[in-house]
């Protein structure tokens, strides 16, 4: 039953595999920009657009548009609150594996 509780406190937005690898690969160097994160993911345009939509709606991560010169610039910025989402979101990991075992 300990066990089900566990699961049931899990952050559905953070436990989505794509958007868990924004959130890893954010929290390792604080921000990136757009086509930096894809590439390094793997991801299309719009794959990544909607995770971290979705991501930024939670208030996970912030979305930077600006220019340089005239080209957009897209830049994605773990949140203080995105790193305290992923930290309690692994402990909650570890809790469960400790449990199962």
């Amino acid at each position: 039953m300990a066990d089900k509780q566990l699961h049931d406190r899990i952050d559905e937005t953070i436990h989505q595999r794509t958007r868990l690898a924004i959130m890893v690969t954010l929290a390792g160097v604080g921000s990136l920009e757009f086509n930096g994160l894809k590439g390094q993911l793997g991801l299309s345009d719009g794959n990544l657009s909607t995770h971290a939509g979705a991501l930024e709606r939670a208030g996970f991560v912030k979305i930077i548009k600006r220019f340089r010169g005239r080209k957009p610039q897209t830049t994605l910025a773990i949140t203080a609150k995105g790193r305290k989402a992923l930290t309690n979101y692994i402990n909650l990991l570890q809790g469960i594996l400790s449990e199962a075992t």
